[in-house]
């Protein structure tokens, strides 16, 4: 009987816990896809692609890199930030699918996170070559789902691309020298000959 009795009180709180309302976690997520891309995720993107820079001129060859402590934190934020911001992405209010989105999210989390291990260890060689994955990371994600690539008929003009950072104005060009029809895998060497191109 006690044993009886233990086992319908058992069952009763299994019942009860399954039948308890979820509660949804505390997320404040009011920043659009849109948003979200601009103001935290390019920018962060472009504190460590615009870290590093080889620049080849009429003055000569320049080798850009962070060289002070300062320098490497502004780096190392903004890998830190490319590293949870790819979480933000995989919020099941933002993520569009569980399949080629979140493998894509996850990727720019762990090439970030290269990132900002090279900043921390201030490898500058690193810092550029985990840029170009970066990119990589981002385009790959942008030709499945971002719209400005599945409306995009032509080359956007260097007017159009004013607005934009060095680093993707560069990209761009470079594209466009290639005569590509479609974003390609970059290398430390593709993004370097791009640079020297565009810069002055």
């Amino acid at each position: 009987m006690h044993s009886f009795r233990f086992l319908l009180i058992g069952f009763t709180l299994l019942l009860a816990s399954c039948s308890a309302p979820k509660t949804q976690a505390p997320f404040n997520t009011p920043l659009t896809m849109r948003e979200l891309m601009e103001w935290v995720i390019d920018p962060a993107a472009d504190g460590v692609w615009e870290s590093v820079a080889w620049i080849s001129n009429s003055e000569g060859d320049k080798e850009i890199f962070p060289t002070t402590q300062a320098q490497w934190d502004v780096v190392r934020n903004s890998a830190a930030t490319l590293v949870e911001a790819a979480n933000l992405l995989m919020l099941d209010t933002r993520a569009v699918d569980q399949t080629n989105w979140m493998q894509a999210a996850r990727r720019l989390s762990k090439t970030a996170e290269i990132a900002l291990k090279a900043a921390k260890d201030k490898d500058v060689q690193l810092v550029f070559d985990i840029g170009a994955e970066i990119y990589n990371a981002c385009s790959s994600c942008h030709r499945q789902y971002a719209d400005f690539y599945k409306n995009a008929q032509t080359w956007p003009s260097l007017t159009v691309l004013a607005g934009h950072s060095t680093s993707q104005t560069a990209i761009q060009v470079g594209l466009k020298a290639k005569e590509a029809d479609a974003l390609p895998r970059f290398n430390a060497k593709d993004l370097k000959l791009i640079a020297q191109a565009v810069r002055p």
